[in-house]
């Protein structure tokens, strides 16, 4: 069986995704029953509560699409979706993210199932982060892949994601803190990439480079 696929994983990737969206579906019926129980007294409050929790699930499932479904690899996704996905699930947080101008340019045809595994990296990266701080995306030399650079306050991998980033710990020893390093690292060496990072705390930086052959 191909540890991927190892029902340990599975249901650790179910459950990030159900987790995620808990909050927001859950505040979306909240609207709903106010508006239910009060009618027209429930007043605006409760219009934007639940579309602001709609938008947030929304943004959380265009994510999970691309990161972990077949989307991320369908010929029409390019760069432009991949930028406005993760800048999207960051809003709400104090993380920033910033792009390389013509980025987009750079990185037109490249091979499959590189922009899905760009954006299982962005989401490992903001993982690092554990506060305010930035993320900056930058082509490597040549554009044979991205650099994507963390920095901010003592940033730094969770506990165990290091291990899984590197396909060193068993499925059986995953948790919903190391899973999603776990896939970004499976997916990378199943498409045929190199992915490599280095930490700098003393700096306040961790990098990570995301790397395939021309």
């Amino acid at each position: 069986m191909d540890v991927m696929l190892h029902p340990r994983v599975v249901e650790l990737i179910a459950s990030r995704i159900c987790h995620d969206l808990v909050s927001p579906v859950g505040a979306v019926n909240n609207g709903v029953e106010l508006m239910q129980e009060l009618g027209e007294d429930a007043g605006d409050e409760a219009i934007k509560l639940i579309s602001d929790s709609a938008q947030q699930a929304s943004i959380r499932l265009k994510a999970f699409r691309l990161s972990y479904g077949a989307a991320g690899t369908d010929k029409n996704i390019g760069f432009k979706d991949i930028r406005e996905a993760f800048s999207d699930l960051l809003k709400a947080g104090r993380v920033q993210v910033e792009f390389e101008p013509d980025l987009g340019v750079k990185f037109s045809m490249p091979p499959r199932g590189f922009f899905k595994c760009m954006l299982n990296l962005l989401v490992m990266a903001e993982e690092c982060n554990h506060g305010e701080g930035k993320i900056t995306v930058s082509a490597l030399e040549g554009n044979k892949g991205i650099k994507v650079l963390v920095t901010g306050k003592n940033p730094g991998f969770r506990e165990g994601a290091d291990a899984a980033l590197k396909g060193e710990t068993t499925p059986e020893n995953l948790d919903p803190r190391s899973v999603h390093a776990y896939i970004t690292g499976r997916f990378a060496a199943y498409f045929g990439f190199d992915l490599s990072w280095q930490g700098q705390p003393d700096f306040g930086r961790v990098e990570f480079q995301l790397s395939f052959k021309p």
